[in-house]
């Protein structure tokens, strides 16, 4: 009777080890970390906030690995399995550790560039580069735990290489031309780009393999990274965000040229103090540039703070400086054309 109750004991301990380590790491996740996030969020250091983030998150599995160890060491009916169960854990907590470490070192990192003032922390391939080496690390420390010699893996890698290496050229150039334009800081993701090929739009992600573009109709553009690398490329956020905005416009040859571009000059002042998005100590200007066939011709020179802002700026430019005109009397003259109608000898 005795015997079956002591293996009826062992096996409860099997049957609550992952239940138990479950409840106890939700507990420790809704009291003891949310204790420590209050606190946190009283310093103005962004990175405990992390920290506290990812151990959080580590809470729940290293409790069930813990309840797993705890049934392990207290019953012998899986003894037969001793070694297997060992390793399991060992590769399970491994594979953990590296998962949140991983995510950890790529948030902190983030940080740091961000308050570094650098950008390249938003492409997607920085992260993938951190998280692969932490990945290879805990990887190899899994071959420890399975007992595979690691020299005799790394002499295959070094020998396969060459070939690896030939296979994936492609992608390997991408990968590196992806590392070469995040590392000349000549394009970054928020940047307005426009290519040699005609594609242009916002940089969203630099990957490994892709750089990606959001285009102002809200599409997707995905073009090779080797291909960005080698063409000419228009960046419209450098050296700076701001762009300047011309609007060509046209008046009767009987104006006062003075006056037009007074009157115009304080409708463009108007617009860049008052319109969202406009620069507000820009002075705008006009240049004369044309006789055309029925109008003097010039541009109206604005500044906006950003290259989609232009658009709206054009928008109120235009209706405000319509309406100013006719106030004034100022002619904003249609095309002319002159047609002579020569007529033949026989209807003559």
């Amino acid at each position: 009777m005795i015997d079956l109750f002591n293996q009826f004991q062992d096996y409860l301990w099997w049957v609550f080890a992952l239940p138990a380590g479950y409840v106890f790491g939700k507990i420790l996740e809704k009291t003891f970390f949310k204790y420590l996030h209050k606190f946190s969020r009283k310093t103005e250091n962004e990175i405990d906030d992390k920290i506290i983030d990812a151990l959080a998150k580590l809470a729940i599995p290293m409790s069930c690995i813990l309840g797993i160890w705890v049934a392990y060491h207290n019953s012998d009916v899986l003894a037969q399995f001793n070694s297997e169960i060992k390793k399991a854990s060992y590769i399970f907590t491994i594979a953990v550790l590296s998962w949140s470490v991983a995510n950890l070192v790529v948030e902190i990192t983030r940080i740091q560039l961000e308050f570094m003032g650098k950008e390249v922390h938003r492409s997607s391939i920085l992260s993938l580069i951190l998280k692969g080496a932490i990945y290879v690390v805990g990887a190899l420390f899994i071959m420890q735990v399975l007992e595979v010699s690691i020299a005799p893996a790394l002499t295959a890698l070094g020998v396969g290489g060459l070939a690896v290496a030939l296979a994936l050229q492609d992608t390997l150039g991408n990968l590196f031309a992806g590392l070469q334009m995040l590392a000349s800081k000549k394009l970054k993701p928020g940047d307005y780009i426009s290519l040699e090929g005609g594609q242009e739009g916002f940089v969203e992600d630099i990957s490994w393999r892709n750089t990606t573009m959001r285009a102002l109709g809200n599409h997707l553009i995905i073009i090779p990274n080797s291909t960005v690398a080698n063409t000419v490329v228009k960046n419209f956020i450098l050296p700076d965000s701001q762009n300047s905005v011309l609007v060509a416009v046209g008046v009767a040859y009987d104006s006062d040229l003075e006056f037009v571009e007074k009157v115009t000059i304080e409708v463009a002042r108007e617009i860049q103090k008052s319109v969202e998005g406009a620069v507000v100590d820009h002075e705008p200007f006009i240049r004369y540039n044309e006789f055309a066939d029925s109008s003097i011709n010039f541009n109206v020179i604005l500044r906006s703070g950003d290259f989609t802002s232009q658009y709206v700026i054009k928008h109120q430019f235009v209706k405000a400086l319509h309406k100013r005109y006719e106030k004034e009397g100022i002619e904003i003259p249609f095309p002319i054309r002159t047609v002579y109608l020569k007529k033949d000898k026989a209807e003559e």
